[in-house]
């Protein structure tokens, strides 16, 4: 049976719980809180959701209105907690909540924005997210803080994985798209935070279907699974948005 195994079982809100979506096991670094995470097959209905659930209508002109800023904040809070709200169903090896499958298609973009819903729709995803086993968000964080850790390649990495993700129409909203993700990591600091963590909660994910596509009940070479290798550091709390603290 797929279990998470030692640290991984044990949920500080709750009782042990088993999550037949994955398994994983202690970190070779001898770090006692990192763990390798191996992913289980994957259902074809929840294979099916991951395009819409990765894409998200990104800016596609730049302004540093106070208004832009915050529409931008909240649009890299809700795709990181959209995706770890399916990396919950990957986990837990089902897709038979409908209401949470109503939430994840909902798609984040400046008209949905504004809809009167939206603040207890990322209530719901961040319930769900902050359920994630430890280290599963660990990971997520983690390779978020590799970005903010003084990476010279950092917004371009943001850009073209946030802008793929989001299956622009046409090369010129594509080049749009990625032109102003590029200028906000930049120009706006403040905004790095989140935006990593919606890039690194999308690599995650992609990361578990290809992975769980391409080796079953583990990776026959010994591999380490989907865990970054070696791990990346924990990013500080100053360096991550308000809104990341439940993840932490």
């Amino acid at each position: 049976m797929w279990l998470t195994e030692g640290a991984g079982d044990r949920d500080p809100r709750g009782p042990e719980r088993a999550w037949p979506g994955f398994h994983s096991k202690p970190s070779p670094y001898g770090e006692p809180d990192y763990r390798l995470v191996f992913p289980a097959p994957v259902s074809a209905q929840l294979r099916a959701l991951a395009d819409e659930v990765l894409a998200a209508d990104w800016p596609v002109r730049l302004a540093f209105r106070s208004s832009r800023i915050t529409l931008l904040d909240t649009l890299c809070r809700w795709q990181t907690l959209r995706t770890l709200a399916y990396l919950h169903a990957l986990a837990s090896g089902t897709a038979q909540d409908p209401a949470l499958l109503d939430d994840l298609r909902m798609v984040p973009g400046r008209d949905t924005a504004a809809d009167p819903g939206v603040p207890e729709l990322l209530a719901r995803l961040e319930r769900t997210a902050a359920d994630l086993p430890a280290e599963l968000r660990d990971a997520v964080v983690r390779d978020g803080g590799r970005l903010l850790a003084g990476n010279r390649f950092a917004a371009s990495v943001v850009a073209a994985g946030l802008t793929s993700d989001s299956r622009p129409s046409d090369m010129d909203e594509a080049v749009s798209r990625s032109v102003v993700l590029s200028a906000y990591w930049y120009e706006s600091p403040a905004q790095r935070g989140g935006l990593a963590l919606a890039w690194s909660a999308n690599l995650f994910v992609r990361c578990w279907l290809w992975w769980s596509a391409s080796f079953t009940y583990g990776d026959p070479a010994g591999g380490i699974g989907i865990t970054s290798d070696p791990p990346s550091p924990r990013p500080a709390a100053r360096d991550l948005p308000g809104w990341a603290a439940p993840l932490l």
